[in-house]
């Protein structure tokens, strides 16, 4: 990578006896602090389909936007960007975060009210835009405060190279990146990150999987979330690898990019759902190109799924076709990523469990007294955090972001586990709509899910409890089934009954045509249970 160099006008101020020691690159300045090799400025950190683009293209462009927000200290002021998923996108990150501005990622996927919200309530006062992307708020323009300043990323990155200019100081606990919430239990929340907390979660991320700068990515997801801005971008960016941006996700264009173009990729990272349609894409082949493509998927180091609960029968189906073990990791907005299963050995990676704790992540489970039971094999707990990747605020929700902690400090995620005796943890759901209380019992519906995902008739598959008076809460199940298929509660009734506890089995089913997904590709449960109320 690229050697420290005044030049690019950064400086760091220590807070602590660690400081910036293991902030990311990405703050732009531990770019710069980087041992390098002779071929680094000229390595391809980025590849999408405009071409190919070095770390000292990514730098260079990134002074360019730096100047066009002013050079100066923005002090980790939110600045928010617009911007579609290719190189530019990382060119005017790393230039907000050059500017000492906070990044306030949007997405081209969002409706214009929602990037009105999203723009207002963090209190940007930039905005940078792709200008095949201003007719997606231009709308909303008028109605946002007069001095918010738009400025098009065509003009930043068309300018002559920029010369140096005075230092911006970065601060290890400043503002450095918006992530805002999907809003399923109300209003969207801005979660914080500061550079120390993103720079934790990369060096976690880098110890366990393995990192380097000889790795290839394949990045298909979305760059509005944890997912596709951290674990895979930032992940890559300060491995000093490579990155292969695509604009959008094309289960046909992922698998000849993998069978046809350079067999070169190592790390690929989707939501289930993607693995779920590059299956239903391999299905479709020609048998010499189904060999071709498993062939091909086999080489890769690592395939991740995460986002999302990964089913039993995905799991299953993606060995059986490409020889790959899926690696499930488990994490959210908030901390980053906490839990992953083990990147080297793949035979240690078991179906439905999202493995163990991160380096210098605490994970532990608490009952409904907030008992610790974590060591109590198959009790099940809140999933609470504690560690250095941790956001620091709801931006501008204190009372929210204190009742989200417990008093000795622990983030309560929301989220319902459990660990066996090997110390894996396993996902039951969201206390809120994935746990079904029915008939005395405490239901996963991720597990019925899974369970029911193997039916040779479903091809999708949301479990939801439904008010009942004789069980409290009854199970629910909505069904995409495949093509040419039937399926009745007197079919179901039967295989359920061979398969799981009658308690579990679903008293109510609905087929549907798709089911109500966000643009993650998570199921959205309370338009599921809405499905139920008119049924």
């Amino acid at each position: 990578m690229l050697r420290a160099s005044r030049s690019f006008g950064l400086g760091i101020r220590k807070q602590s006896q660690r400081g910036l020691a293991n902030l990311a690159m990405f703050s732009a300045a531990k770019m710069l602090a980087q041992p390098q090799s002779s071929s680094a400025p000229v390595k391809a950190a980025i590849v999408d389909e405009a071409g190919s683009h070095s770390y000292a293209d990514l730098l260079g462009d990134a002074r360019k936007v730096r100047a066009a927000l002013g050079n100066k200290d923005h002090l980790g002021a939110s600045i928010a960007m617009l911007m579609p998923n290719n190189y530019e996108y990382a060119a005017v990150q790393w230039g907000i975060w050059a500017s000492g501005g906070a990044a306030v990622p949007l997405s081209p996927m969002h409706p214009e009210r929602e990037l009105e919200y999203f723009i207002s309530n963090s209190n940007s006062r930039y905005l940078i835009c792709h200008p095949t992307l201003l007719p997606n708020v231009q709308p909303a323009l008028g109605r946002l405060d007069s001095s918010l300043q738009v400025i098009m990323s065509d003009a930043i990155l068309d300018m002559a190279q920029i010369e140096a200019t005075n230092d911006v100081v970065i601060d290890e606990n400043q503002s450095a990146l918006f992530i805002y919430t999907s809003g399923t239990t109300g209003k969207p929340k801005g979660v914080v990150h500061t550079h120390a907390t993103i720079a934790a979660q990369v060096s976690a991320l880098h110890k366990a999987w393995g990192w380097t700068a000889e790795d290839r990515l394949l990045h298909m997801l979305p760059l509005h979330h944890i997912h596709g801005i951290v674990v895979a971008l930032y992940s890559a960016l300060w491995a000093g690898a490579t990155t292969e941006m695509m604009p959008k996700f094309d289960k046909d264009k992922v698998w000849s990019r993998i069978i046809d173009g350079p067999q070169d990729i190592s790390i690929l990272m989707g939501v289930p759902t993607m693995y779920s349609r590059l299956l239903h894409a391999l299905d479709q082949m020609p048998p010499e190109r189904q060999r071709g493509a498993s062939c091909a998927m086999s080489k890769l180091r690592l395939t991740v799924s995460g986002s999302a609960a990964l089913p039993t029968s995905v799991f299953k189906q993606w060995q059986q076709a490409t020889s790959q073990v899926m690696l499930e990791r488990y994490g959210m907005s908030e901390i980053g990523m906490a839990l992953s299963n083990d990147a080297s050995n793949p035979a240690a990676r078991m179906a439905g469990s999202v493995g163990k704790p991160l380096p210098s992540v605490d994970v532990r489970l608490a009952d409904p007294n907030n008992v610790d039971v974590t060591n109590v094999p198959g009790a099940s707990g809140m999933i609470q955090v504690k560690g250095p990747s941790v956001f620091t605020e709801y931006y501008g929700l204190p009372d929210k972001t204190a009742k989200e902690f417990t008093k000795d400090g622990w983030f309560i995620t929301g989220d319902i586990g459990t660990r066996d005796a090997e110390g894996r943890y396993y996902i039951m759901g969201r206390e809120s709509v994935d746990i079904i209380k029915s008939g005395g019992y405490k239901l996963s519906a991720l597990e019925i899910e899974r369970e029911l995902l193997d039916h040779p008739s479903i091809a999708d598959v949301a479990v939801v409890g439904t008010p009942s008076a004789e069980w409290g809460e009854a199970v629910a199940a909505a069904v995409v089934l495949r093509v040419g298929a039937v399926l009745s509660m007197d079919d179901l009734k039967p295989w359920c009954y061979a398969r799981m506890a009658h308690y579990k089995a679903p008293k109510q089913l609905r087929t549907v045509d798709a089911l109500p997904r966000n643009l993650m590709g998570k199921l959205d449960k309370k338009a599921v249970k809405k499905l139920f109320e008119k049924y």
